[in-house]
């Protein structure tokens, strides 16, 4: 199986999700539990938040659900509906308390922007994604 494969390389495995059924948090966790259960200690959650429009209003209670199994958040731009599903950091009406969620949570893993913006050179997304991830913490601090 493919935890067993990922625990010979040693590496982390983190289920991801993607939609549907396996992207329910709940499910992700039971997931992962049943595979620690049997030995596979390694197995993790990577959450991507443009995956996760559907848990915007129950997003603190997914997020506790998730947190002692996370291996990664993929950060993106949230507003309500999915419109649009991919968006810059800090351009969706979602994104401070979202944040503010996460960073009070205590959350201390790495974090991640993905690029799913085919008409966009890399660079200007990821800068872009960083200068509003940047704003959004300097307003959390102030």
């Amino acid at each position: 199986t493919l935890a067993k494969r990922t625990a010979k390389m040693g590496s982390k495995l983190g289920l991801y999700n993607h939609g549907g059924w396996s992207g329910e948090p709940a499910n992700l966790v039971a997931v992962c539990r049943e595979l620690r259960r049997r030995g596979h200690l390694h197995v993790g959650i990577v959450y991507n938040w443009h995956h996760g429009h559907d848990h915007l209003d129950d997003w603190a209670e997914s997020l506790n659900l998730m947190k002692p199994l996370l291996l990664c958040v993929n950060l993106n731009g949230m507003n309500p509906g999915a419109k649009p599903k991919i968006l810059d950091v800090g351009k969706g009406r979602h994104d401070p308390a979202m944040l503010q969620t996460l960073v009070k949570s205590g959350y201390q893993g790495p974090v991640g922007i993905i690029d799913h913006r085919n008409e966009l050179d890399t660079e200007v997304v990821l800068r872009r994604n960083l200068e509003g991830l940047s704003s959004l913490l300097k307003k959390m601090n102030q």
